[in-house]
C-alpha cells in the first residue's frame, strides 16, 4: 500500500516535470513587441533654456498672404495659425491712420466676411476678435506673381522693424504666399471675402459715374464683385444692380444669352 502510494506520488511528480517546460515555452512564444525608433538628438555639451522656454511661450511666425480677385483688386492679410489673424496690428493701424503703402496701390483694411453666403464677420478661430485683410488695387503693370510677392515684401520690411516689432515675431514671405489661382477662371468675385457694404463704399470711391446706372454701363465686370444671381440692397439702390435674379424672371439690362451652335 505504502509502495503504491509513493508510485503515484513519483508520477505525478514525473508529469508536472514534463508539462511544465511546455507551458513556460508557450509563454514565450508570444511575439515581442516592437520598439520604437527615437528621434535623432543632437550633440549637446550645454543647455540654457529661458524663462520663456520654461514657460513654454515661443514665438509664433506669421505669414503674409495675397491673392488676386476677378476684379482688379488683391487681398492682402496675416495668418498665425490656420483659422487666426496674425500679429499685425501695427501695418493695420499704419495704412488706416497714415495713409500707408498708398503709392503702392494699397486702400484700406477690412473685416472679412464668413463666405460668400454669409456676409457676417469672420473671427478668429481662438476667441472673438474679427479677422482682417488689407485691400489693393491692381496698377497698370497688371497683377503678376511678381508684383504680388514684391508688395508683400514691403509690408514684411515694415513689420519687422526694430520699433514695429519689439517682441521679434518672424513674418514669413515666400512663393507659397501668392495663393491667386492658375486660371483666371477660377478668381474669386469680391463678395467671397469682403462684406456687401463694404464692396459698395470702395466702388463708389474707386471708379467714376458711379450711381444707378453704373451696373447698365459695366456688365462685363459688375459679377466680378457680387457673385449674384441675386444682388444686397446696397449694390441695387446705389450702382443700379437688378432687382430680381438674373438667372431667371428675367435677364438683367446688358447679359444676354449664349447663342446656341446651329440656331
Amino acid at each position: 500500500m505504502i509502495f503504491a502510494i509513493g508510485s503515484a506520488v513519483v508520477g505525478l511528480l514525473g508529469a508536472l516535470m514534463v508539462t511544465s517546460p511546455t507551458r513556460a515555452k508557450k509563454q514565450s512564444a508570444e511575439p515581442a513587441k516592437a520598439s520604437k525608433n527615437s528621434p535623432k538628438k543632437r550633440v549637446i555639451t550645454s543647455i540654457n533654456l529661458s524663462e520663456a522656454d520654461m514657460n513654454g511661450k515661443r514665438k509664433l511666425d506669421y505669414h503674409l498672404k495675397i491673392v488676386k480677385l476677378a476684379c482688379d483688386f488683391e487681398l492682402i492679410y496675416i495668418e498665425g495659425t490656420p483659422g487666426n489673424d496674425g500679429f499685425g496690428q501695427r501695418l493695420f493701424d499704419h495704412v488706416t491712420n497714415n495713409n500707408g503703402f498708398r503709392n503702392e496701390g494699397v486702400l484700406m483694411v477690412a473685416k472679412r466676411r464668413v463666405s460668400q453666403a454669409d456676409n457676417s464677420v469672420l473671427a478668429n478661430a481662438n476667441n472673438s476678435f474679427p479677422r482682417r485683410v488689407i485691400i489693393r488695387s491692381v496698377g497698370e503693370e497688371g497683377s503678376t506673381h511678381e508684383n504680388r510677392i514684391s508688395i508683400l515684401r514691403a509690408l514684411q520690411a515694415f513689420l519687422v522693424r526694430t520699433d514695429n516689432n519689439k517682441f521679434g515675431y518672424a513674418y514669413i514671405v515666400n512663393k507659397e504666399s501668392d495663393l491667386t489661382p492658375q486660371v483666371d477662371t477660377e478668381l474669386e468675385p469680391m463678395d467671397h471675402y469682403i462684406h456687401d457694404m463694404v464692396i459698395v463704399n470702395l466702388m463708389c470711391r474707386v471708379f467714376e459715374d458711379t450711381g444707378s446706372g453704373w451696373y447698365a454701363a459695366n456688365t462685363d465686370s459688375a459679377l466680378d464683385f457680387f457673385t449674384g444671381p441675386t444682388f444686397p440692397l446696397y449694390a441695387i439702390e446705389q450702382l443700379g444692380y437688378p432687382s430680381f435674379n438674373i438667372n431667371g424672371g428675367g435677364y438683367a439690362p446688358g447679359f444676354n444669352l449664349a447663342v446656341e451652335e446651329g440656331a
